[in-house]
Parts: structure tokens; C-alpha cells; sequence
């Protein structure tokens, strides 16, 4: 019964992190994800980017002791702009970013791990 409510309070803490640093609105995105990303967390980042009409879809998803592995990915915006990206292998150093700032000719839409800071 401890380990139940010791698992349930680190997932909170995890949720409660991930939301307070990951601000979403259809003009603005800034996601990372790393080998320490979770299932619950993809799920509540495609949650959240559907919410503000951003497709996320994602496959290929590998874990090993709950580290992420590998993901292949797909991030499609309102007006059908898509951005894919694969990684094969992810290390502690591995930071794969969903990026959406600024708007017109200034817009930068990045998915992948060699997005701009």
C-alpha cells in the first residue's frame, strides 16, 4: 500500500512539473522530451496540444527500464503546416523539442532535436 501511494505522489509531482513549465496556445508551444518522458506525460502533452487544435501523434515508442528508447512522431498544425521526426536512440543528452513561436514570416516551427533556442 506505501509503494501505491509513494507511485501515485511521484506521478503528481511529475504531472505538476511538466504543467507548470509547459505553457500551450495555438501560437505558442515549447515542449521537450527526453529518455525520462513517461506514457502518461506523451499522453497529457497530446492532450493538451489538441486542446488548442495542434495534432500530435506519435509511434514507434520503445522503452527499457522506463527510459524512453525511441519515438517517431508527427505535430500538425490549424492550418495543415506538419513537422515529423524519428529518433532511433535516446541517450541522457537526447532533448527532442516541439517548438511554435511568433506568427506571419517570423513564425518558427520546429519539431526535432536541432530546433533553435
Amino acid at each position: 500500500m506505501k509503494t501505491g501511494i509513494v507511485t501515485i505522489s511521484l506521478m503528481l509531482v511529475s504531472f505538476g512539473t511538466w504543467a507548470q513549465s509547459s505553457v500551450i496556445t495555438p501560437n505558442s508551444v515549447d515542449l521537450h522530451i527526453d529518455q525520462e518522458t513517461s506514457r502518461d506525460q506523451l499522453g497529457q502533452m497530446q492532450q493538451s496540444l489538441q486542446a488548442v487544435g495542434i495534432g500530435f501523434r506519435y509511434d514507434l515508442v520503445s522503452w527499457e527500464e522506463n527510459a524512453l528508447q525511441s519515438i517517431r512522431m508527427a505535430v500538425r498544425l490549424a492550418d495543415g503546416t506538419m513537422e515529423t521526426t524519428e529518433v532511433e536512440s535516446f541517450n541522457e543528452e537526447t532533448d527532442v523539442r516541439i517548438l511554435l513561436s511568433g506568427e506571419g514570416e517570423a513564425r518558427i516551427f520546429c519539431v526535432g532535436v536541432a530546433c533553435p533556442d
